[in-house]
Order: C-alpha cells, then structure tokens, then sequence
C-alpha cells in the first residue's frame, strides 16, 4: 500500500488568504494522487516551521529541529505499515529540508519515502498572490475578500530572507485580480496533479517492480 502524506502550515497569506491555504491545496493534491495510484490519503500535518512568517499575526510556526525531528518519527512509524510514503508538502518553506530527511530516511530504511514539494512542479510566482489565489479556488475555497493589486518582494528570495523585509501586506510577488481565478486555477491544478502522479509513479517504478507502470 501507497501511502500520500500532505503537509501544510498555518501561516499568513496576505489580507486575501486563509492561513490554512498550504495545507488545504496539498490536502487536495494528495487525495488526488492517491486516488489514481489506489493509495491511501493520510490526514494531513498542519503545523510546520514557518519562521519566515513570525513577524505577521496568523501565523504558527514550531522550530525547524523540532518539525523534522516529528516528520522522522511519523514516517519512520508510517513506513511500517505502508510499501512506500509520498509526502506532498504545500509549504515551500520545509522544501530543503523534507528533502533532506526523506533522503537520509531512504538510505536507512530501503528507498520508501519521497517527498513532494508541490511548488517544484508548477512555477512559483507567488506567495499569496494571483496564482496561489486561483489554485485554492479551483478546490473550492473562498477568499477573505476581493483582491486588490499588490505587488512586493520577489517569491524566489523566501528561503533566504523574512517575509517581512519583502513585503508589508503579507504577500510576496502580485496578486492581479485580473488573473485571479477558479478557471485559471484549474489549469493549473490538473498541471499540479499530473506532473505529481508522473513523479510519484516513476518513484514507485523504481523502488518495486509491482508499480512498474
């Protein structure tokens, strides 16, 4: 049995955003993939490392060492009952590390757990922005409220500096409304989902002959 982790966060995303955003659209994507491999969806782990968003309210965030110190005691325990774990992780913010943990997991305990950074399968122009925006519509959530434009900071510098040195809203790259949208967002999520089942089942292919597709 295939086993589809998704890890989100619960941090700020602008004024336009919930903060459960990551989780809830990882959520979705690991239903999805599972569904299509006959997996199993795990619940999903909420809160994550997020200290890049610590100086806005709506954000929790626990200590990096303790978040991957917690992820390798859930998947070492997960990996006892299922053939393989697929982490599908919505925060960007715990992508090198994730990484890292399933890796040296792998060379322990047999190639078993991948993990899936959402945001390295579709460009990332955003952090609460138009794209994010339309992504958490297509699986059917609701804004705060109707966008305005803002534009601030630059996306890709977000594993390196705190959100807050960037952008005063929250947000970081544009959210247009224009571009904002449940249609535009389902473009992208069928992008998201079949370019995660494509990583997940040449994953699988390679660690059992069973999945070989």
């Amino acid at each position: 049995m295939v086993c589809v982790l998704p890890v989100g966060s619960y941090e700020q995303h602008g004024p336009f955003l919930p903060p459960t955003v990551d989780g809830e659209i990882a959520a979705y994507v690991a239903r999805a993939v599972a569904e299509r491999i006959g997996g199993r969806a795990l619940p999903a782990i909420w809160y994550t490392c997020s200290k890049e968003h610590e100086d806005f309210p709506e954000t929790i965030s626990v200590d990096c060492k303790a978040f991957l110190a917690y992820m390798e005691a859930v998947l070492r325990s997960a990996a006892r009952i299922c053939d393989a774990v697929v982490v599908v992780a919505g925060h960007g913010g715990v992508a090198d590390a994730g990484n890292m943990l399933a890796s040296q997991l792998d060379y322990e305990l047999g190639p078993k757990i991948l993990w899936l950074n959402i945001w390295s399968l579709i460009p990332a122009r955003d952090h609460a922005g138009s794209d994010e925006a339309s992504l958490y519509l297509a699986i059917g959530g609701r804004l705060l409220r109707e966008p305005e434009e803002v534009c601030e900071g630059d996306v890709h510098l977000m594993r390196y500096l705190r959100t807050a040195w960037m952008s005063k809203s929250g947000i970081v790259g544009c959210m247009k409304p224009e571009e904002v949208s449940a249609e535009r967002g389902g473009e992208m999520l069928e992008t998201l989902v079949d370019k995660a089942l494509q990583r997940v089942k040449t994953f699988l292919s390679s660690i059992r002959p069973v999945y070989r597709a």
